[in-house]
């Protein structure tokens, strides 16, 4: 597993963004190609095989890299081939994903503006995220206390953000979808925003869930 830093500059602080190229036995997985990224950086991620835009949060990374990966295949959540029309869009959850047994999928459900899904890896244990929860410790930017703090409650700590809570339309189902991260065997969580969580990760996963009131055990 490889990672792909990038920054996005904000009216208000530098948003840290990440992508990450995943390796399996059935091919090269890239998860979350940011919108800003150059082709020489998608270039660097190596031949790929597949392309995964995770919410409809962020989908315009997906063409751009199939234009420097135009064999890969592409993937979105469910909506996004009205939202990107001309693309020849495999839709997470509905066609059949090719890794399964190596990367599995968690549908985030009760969000229809959003419709993340994480990854997980089986074999580093590692669950891939992009807005569930930030881990910005150490932010640039002469607004990133405002946003991080007042509107997203995350400022300088690993926490699910207030903004991405006010998106859940359906808690019963938001819950019921997140119900199996507690039962996997997670040893490190991969933000697209901030610090990857090395330690204690499922477990700190679950309290800033918790904090939300959202309690999976």
């Amino acid at each position: 597993m490889t990672f792909i830093e990038d920054v996005a500059k904000m009216p208000l602080m530098k948003l840290p963004v990440r992508s990450t190229v995943v390796e399996v036995g059935t091919g090269r997985v890239l998860f979350s190609p940011g919108s800003m990224m150059s082709d020489a950086q998608l270039e660097g991620a190596g031949e790929v095989t597949d392309i995964v835009a995770p919410s409809l949060w962020h989908t315009d990374g997906g063409p751009r890299a199939a234009k420097v990966h135009p064999k890969a295949r592409l993937w979105g959540p469910p909506g996004i081939r009205a939202k990107h029309p001309g693309h020849p869009w495999f839709v997470l959850g509905e066609d059949p994903w090719p890794h399964v047994s190596e990367l599995q999928l968690v549908p985030i459900a009760g969000m229809p503006k959003v419709r993340e899904h994480a990854l997980y890896h089986v074999a580093s244990r590692s669950l891939l995220i992009v807005d569930l929860a930030f881990n910005i410790v150490d932010p640039k930017g002469l607004g990133a206390r405002m946003v991080l703090q007042l509107l997203s409650d995350a400022y300088r700590r690993f926490a699910v953000s207030r903004m991405f809570m006010m998106l859940v339309k359906d808690r019963r189902a938001f819950t019921a979808s997140l119900a199996p991260i507690a039962q996997l065997d997670i040893a490190r969580v991969v933000p697209a925003h901030g610090d990857v969580v090395e330690t204690d990760a499922k477990d700190r996963l679950l309290a800033a869930l918790r904090e939300r009131k959202v309690a999976l055990t």
